[in-house]
């Protein structure tokens, strides 16, 4: 395994580790609360996202 290896994760997969629906996981892009890592091209296009970054909101939210 490459020492600096990327995990990326899709929109479903992401929403379950915060505990939310896909479509509160697209509002919370538009309004700048996640990061995604890319959006593939078009209106409908799909967000992708750093583990790391998406395991660090989940902790978070789990503080509160």
């Amino acid at each position: 395994m490459p020492k600096h290896r990327i995990d990326l994760i899709g929109s479903a997969e992401a929403a379950q580790l915060l505990g939310i629906d896909k479509p509160t996981l697209t509002r919370w892009v538009k309004a700048g609360r996640v990061k995604a890592a890319h959006k593939f091209p078009g209106k409908n296009g799909a967000f992708i996202f750093h583990r790391a970054d998406i395991n660090a909101l989940a902790n978070e939210r789990s503080a509160l």
